[in-house]
């Protein structure tokens, strides 16, 4: 399973409910559809860390990072890699 599948299964089984794994596009911006809010982007990270064993710094909770599951999943490559 890709890292992009692995975050879509966990966003809706844990933070989002209401979605279907269809509509989170690699690309779809979570923030900005109302698919996460600052509480979900906590557990966001907080699976993340668990999951990729990489560890997230507070710069890092930004937009860029975390606005799709496109760019979280290339913060997790680039600190796994």
């Amino acid at each position: 399973m890709s890292t992009q599948d692995r975050l879509r299964d966990f966003i809706v089984r844990e933070v989002a409910p209401h979605e279907t794994q269809d509509r989170l596009t690699d690309d779809l911006p979570l923030i900005e559809t109302g698919v996460v809010d600052s509480l979900g982007i906590f557990r966001i990270v907080s699976f993340v860390e668990q999951e990729f064993g990489v560890d997230i710094n507070d710069e890092e909770l930004a937009p860029e990072h975390f606005g799709t599951i496109a760019s979280i999943a290339r913060l997790v490559e680039s600190k796994r890699g």
